[in-house]
């Protein structure tokens, strides 16, 4: 099996599960896993193989150590491989009855946005609940005719739930090859190739520089949000709204404060399961 087609499976049992769990997801983002699967006792994560950093794995495991007593397992596997387990697992994921996050093979849902989602080791199916408290917020927006930016876009589903709100342009990127290939497929189950615009790379990627947008949306881990914070802010119109989570509520207060040195008012914010949700807006010139 060639590397590049190779996944590093890693799964994790935890006593006590929480907040272990919550812990785990977290800083194993920040070594290339990039798909988690919650379990009862535990959670399984995916990494490809090329992007996989083992030392920071190995270190992530020593602190849950401290937290819980662990079971550690790991293998390689081929995508398709953990493809067909998710397809035999996954559940549709409802917003409120309002939006419905489903799987092709899913039956269409009588009323609500239809929101047509297949992972293929992509972040962000809906069942974590930054994805469902960002799916959440976007109800909230006012979307129609605005110009929204995702970054870190993972599956799309922030980004097609947009379009179908009514936001236009919607502009989408990500880092990872497969989270951008995954986008482009996803856009096309859901009826709308080439509405919505996909990148792949950084927020450095986006093809007009001083373009800004009304509505920015960002669901990545703490480190990243802080360290580019500067740069969100100057895509945003002033007045426009921005909506960040992939962190912990008690992280919060450290996220507001690099907000506001990037000229960002809070909002609100939301919580589930201890994730974190968050509205700033950003303060007019005149202000």
């Amino acid at each position: 099996m060639e590397k590049s087609d190779r996944f590093i499976r890693l799964e994790v049992e935890l006593e006590p599960v929480l907040p272990a769990r919550e812990v785990a997801v977290a800083y194993l983002n920040t070594c290339g896993f990039s798909m988690f699967e919650e379990k009862v006792n535990g959670l399984v994560a995916f990494a490809r193989e090329a992007e996989w950093d083992e030392p920071g794995m190995k270190a992530v495991l020593t602190e849950l150590r401290l937290m819980a007593k662990i079971e550690v397992n790991t293998e390689f596997i081929k995508s398709q491989n953990w493809n067909a387990q998710w397809e035999s697992q996954f559940e549709p994921v409802d917003v409120e009855g309002r939006i419905m996050m489903r799987a092709p093979f899913h039956p269409q849902p009588a009323s609500g946005l239809d929101v047509i989602i297949q992972p293929e080791m992509s972040f962000g199916t809906g069942h974590h609940p930054t994805t469902w408290q960002m799916m959440r917020c976007l109800l909230d927006l006012d979307l129609e005719g605005k110009s929204v930016l995702d970054i870190g876009c993972g599956t799309g589903a922030l980004s097609i739930a947009a379009h179908k709100l009514g936001a236009r342009p919607v502009v989408a990127f990500d880092l990872d090859e497969w989270s951008y290939k995954n986008t482009l497929a996803n856009c096309h189950r859901n009826g709308i190739d080439g509405k919505v615009e996909v990148l792949h790379g950084t927020i450095n990627s986006l093809r007009n520089q001083l373009s800004v947008y009304e509505v920015v949306l960002a669901n990545i881990n703490l480190n990243v949000l802080k360290a580019e914070m500067n740069q969100y802010s100057k895509h945003l119109v002033p007045g426009g709204t921005i909506a960040f989570s992939g962190f912990y509520t008690a992280d919060v207060p450290a996220l507001r404060k690099a907000a506001a040195r990037s000229g960002l008012k809070w909002i609100d914010q939301s919580s589930r399961e201890d994730w974190a949700c968050t509205l700033f807006v950003k303060t007019p010139i005149s202000a």
